[in-house]
Formats: structure tokens, sequence, C-alpha cells
């Protein structure tokens, strides 16, 4: 179940209003699995979702969804769009995405970009982390051993960076992101 629709993306980023939805709404699913579900813990995810799905979110939940699942979320799709809609792929094959009267950006320009709502992600989702500290959410345990995929613990990537002191969740992410 996606947590957000497409007006809810496209109004809290730069992504353009006329930007068709099937562009990157199958991109929220993966950042939901990816990213927030590793975050919350796999308990507490499926009761963020249960209770979306039942109109029934409300207290600490509601604003936990509110303030800081769902700016996670907007600028998550955000930033894969960048770096997915360049190129599409077609019956006829794949193609780099170029306007008729316009040309394709400097591939550094995306990234830079693409990494700024990378960051403003990173920093939602330690509120979020924090938040989940504050408040002793019952679903919420820091050791999490209601993960059925991953523990953003464990959680290795390219980048080699020590993060002391930084919540795991953002450290997974921006190793997820090498950012």
């Amino acid at each position: 179940m996606a947590l957000l629709n497409a007006q809810e993306i496209k109004t809290n980023t730069s992504m353009g209003g006329n930007v068709d939805p099937d562009k990157f709404m199958h991109l929220l699913f993966d950042v939901q699995v990816l990213i927030l579900e590793p975050t919350l813990g796999t308990a507490l995810y499926d009761k963020i979702v249960s209770d979306f799905d039942g109109n029934t979110l409300a207290g600490d939940y509601l604003e936990m969804f509110n303030s800081y699942i769902k700016p996670v979320l907007w600028h998550s799709v955000y930033a894969q769009y960048l770096r997915d809609g360049i190129i599409l792929a077609q019956n006829t094959g794949i193609y780099e995405n170029t306007p008729e009267n316009g040309t394709t950006p400097d591939i550094e320009n995306v990234k830079y970009v693409a990494k700024s709502a990378q960051s403003k992600a990173a920093v939602y989702l330690e509120r979020l982390e924090r938040y989940l500290c504050d408040k002793n959410i019952a679903e919420y345990d820091n050791s999490q051993p209601n993960d059925y995929d991953i523990n953003p613990q464990d959680a290795s990537g390219s980048s080699g960076w020590y993060l002391d002191g930084v919540p795991s969740s953002v450290r997974y992410y921006k190793k997820y992101y090498d950012i």
C-alpha cells in the first residue's frame, strides 16, 4: 500500500506538477521497504501501514506519520526519480529521456540535486529515530528483533564512512545512497 499519493510528492518537492505519476509512484514502494521499514522495524512498519489503510492512525502514530515519515518518503522518492528518470525503457528500446526542445542536464547537476533531496530525507530519518526513542513506541525496539529482511545496524555499503553518534537508520541511508 502506498503511504502517499503522487500530488503529495509533487507538492512537497521540486518535482514538476506535470510529471506523470506512472514515472515515479513505483519508486514509493521501494523506498517504503528499503528505507522506512529498516528504520521502523517490521512490526511498527506493519502497524503504520495497517492503520493507514484502515484510516485509524492516531496519537503518536499520526504525529510520527505526518511529521517524519511523510517527509522521508517525499524526498527519498524524489531523489530516486532524479536518478532513474533520465532513462526510459519502452517497447522500442532504452532511451535517454530528452524533451523535444531541450537538452539533457549534466549528470553532475542531477547528482547534486538528488544528493540534496537524499540529505533532507536523512535529516528526517534522524529526527524520526529520536522521536521513536523519546516516545517509547510499543512496536519499536532498538534491537529490532522483529525485522524479517534487514537490521539497519548490520547494513553495509560501499562508502566506508563511519558515522559515530549518528543513528543507525541514517548510517544505513547514507551507505545505501552513498552520500
